[in-house]
């Protein structure tokens, strides 16, 4: 898999999408700007909402009760953590039968260009491969979108597998 150079980095997807696209063609534009967003980070600047503009209000409600911004903030800060977002492939979209709601599963390419030596000694207990500053990995998401008024948002994701 060829991966572009630092330089060579992609911009965050769009996300005021045209009403003509297909509802495919949405989800695929949402997903890759929640990877991105949820990828695309760096300590010094850390924005720990910088993908909430994309969920439902029924996970931004959780994430809020969880005190999901402070605690990512000081995860990436305790650990130093400047990580780049490199691709997203859809490996299968799922519509319900009232298409309201959607199952993605994607591969997201990301690197954690930088962080402290015990981030990499904690990462690499969970994954089967050496994760190290520079090197490009995998996770696999598994997340759910609903048609919310109108609009794709994101309703929940797991991480399935990080390669």
């Amino acid at each position: 898999m060829k991966l572009p150079k630092a330089e060579e980095q992609p911009e965050s997807p769009k996300t005021d999408l045209s009403p003509e696209l297909t509802d495919e063609q949405i989800i695929k534009e949402l997903t890759k700007a929640f990877a991105w967003n949820l990828n695309e980070r760096d300590y010094k600047n850390f924005d720990g909402r910088a993908e909430y503009h994309l969920y439902t209000v029924d996970h931004l409600v959780e994430l809020i009760k969880n005190n999901d911004e402070q605690n990512t903030a000081k995860f990436f800060k305790d650990y130093k953590i400047k990580s780049q977002y490199r691709d997203c492939e859809f490996l299968s979209i799922n519509f319900s039968t009232d298409r309201i709601q959607a199952e993605v599963v994607c591969n997201v390419t990301i690197c954690i260009t930088s962080a402290e030596d015990k981030y990499f000694k904690e990462l690499n207990k969970t994954n089967q491969i050496k994760i190290s500053p520079g090197t490009p990995f995998r996770k696999t998401y598994k997340l759910l979108i609903n048609d919310e008024k109108g609009s794709w948002k994101i309703d929940s994701f797991k991480i399935l597998s990080e390669k």
